[in-house]
């Protein structure tokens, strides 16, 4: 499928992970689920945490998104985010529910140094 901005699938899967409306979607769903799940209000945790992130993806991917491949956050994605880092990502947020439901601050904040991780990976030194 061709989309209008010339980016390739990849380049909108990565770069569309950097538009505000797309951080402050997954930011707010991490904190208002996280706070659910510690009041032990499993459905509306669960449907905080699985909702709200993939109707965001689904709007923000329609739009013109090459501005954002052009700044400097959409290059470091684009060079900095392959599939393992993707993957670390998305144990994070699970890591972070799931503190929350043991109400556990220590598995809450090793959550959220996953996130760090997971966004890092271009500031870690390169293997040889």
């Amino acid at each position: 499928m061709a989309y209008p901005d010339r980016l390739t699938r990849r380049e909108r899967y990565l770069v569309h992970q950097i538009h505000p409306a797309k951080l402050a979607t997954d930011i707010s769903v991490s904190v208002v689920s996280t706070v659910l799940f510690w009041q032990r209000r499993p459905i509306p945790g669960l449907l905080v945490f699985a909702l709200p992130a993939p109707v965001a993806s689904a709007l923000v991917l329609r739009r013109d998104l090459s501005a954002y491949r052009d700044s400097a956050a959409g290059r470091y994605v684009l060079a900095h985010m392959p599939p393992s880092m993707q993957v670390i990502r998305s144990v994070s947020a699970v890591a972070v529910a799931v503190g929350g439901w043991r109400r556990s601050p220590a598995l809450i904040l090793a959550g959220l140094a996953l996130v760090g991780l997971g966004w890092s990976h271009g500031l870690l030194p390169a293997r040889r």
